[in-house]
């Protein structure tokens, strides 16, 4: 089954309500691209969920192996070794799973159907009879032809009368980019409050064990427990590590700091196209 067939079948089975452009649709070939439209951005969006739980299980797994095996060295809990065995396994299912599902691919491609349908809804809307099929970019003509395909089964227009798509083109494509670019940025202030915690954390505890090591060396207290005492100071430290480790694997792939970017730049384009 080829990719079209793919997402066509995937259609058939989204029990989800498709989304749409805009309301009050009338004409038949807008309603067409409406459907196509709403049905990818739905199932785009169902893929970007599953890819995030995905990412974010890996990055939870991953930090307790480093926990676990953490304190199996350190606590001398030797039981955790086994525990350690099962999240590897975990990791395999986990990742044997996100092959089957093709929820990342299906994430990204998806999306890129559901914005050139709402492209082409937007020109034919505006009576442009340029097709979008016609300047499709040249990486997405040779990596993605299904969506070639796609666009060039659309029905056409029966009329091309002009009508304005100021306000549910460019206004409100600003006012998502706007909206997108706020959770964003939450999510990157929230990564960055908890690497300076983490960072600071650390910070003093190695100051912690500086002192302790130089107060052992200098006064030599033969009823302190050191042993004891620097497994804490290690277990402190690893455990820092494999928070840092966390935010790393899951808010690193999330590519914030870019998507922030994006949203910029497309912010600043829809200004532009508004004063245009």
């Amino acid at each position: 089954m080829n990719k079209k067939e793919v997402f066509f079948r995937d259609k058939e089975e989204c029990s989800e309500e498709f989304t749409h452009i805009t309301g009050g649709i009338t004409d038949p070939a807008l309603k067409a691209i409406d459907e196509l439209y709403g049905a990818a951005d739905v199932l785009s969006i169902k893929n970007a969920v599953k890819h995030q739980r995905i990412l974010l299980a890996l990055s939870i797994i991953g930090t307790l192996i480093t926990m676990g095996f953490l304190l199996y060295d350190e606590a001398e809990l030797h039981g955790l070794i086994l525990a350690c065995t099962v999240m590897i396994l975990f990791l395999f299912y986990i990742r044997r799973k996100a092959h089957t599902l093709d929820c990342h691919r299906k994430y990204i491609e998806y999306r890129v159907l559901a914005e050139t349908l709402r492209v082409q809804f937007f020109l034919s809307v505006a009576g442009v009879q340029k097709q979008v099929v016609d300047i499709l970019p040249w990486f997405i003509r040779q990596g993605l032809p299904w969506i070639e395909d796609v666009l060039k089964s659309l029905p056409k227009m029966s009329s091309h009368e002009r009508n304005p798509i100021i306000n549910f083109w460019i206004l409100d494509q600003r006012a998502y980019h706007n909206g997108a670019l706020a959770k964003a940025e939450n999510k990157k202030n929230r990564d960055n409050r908890t690497t300076r915690v983490v960072i600071a954390i650390t910070i003093i505890a190695y100051l912690i064990t500086l002192f302790f090591e130089l107060f052992i060396f200098t006064q030599n207290p033969g009823s302190v427990d050191v042993n004891a005492i620097r497994a804490i100071l290690k277990i402190i430290v690893g455990t820092m590590s494999a928070v840092t480790l966390f935010t790393s694997s899951y808010y690193g792939k999330l590519s914030l700091t870019y998507t922030i970017n994006d949203h910029k730049r497309m912010i600043a384009l829809y200004d532009n196209a508004e004063r245009e």
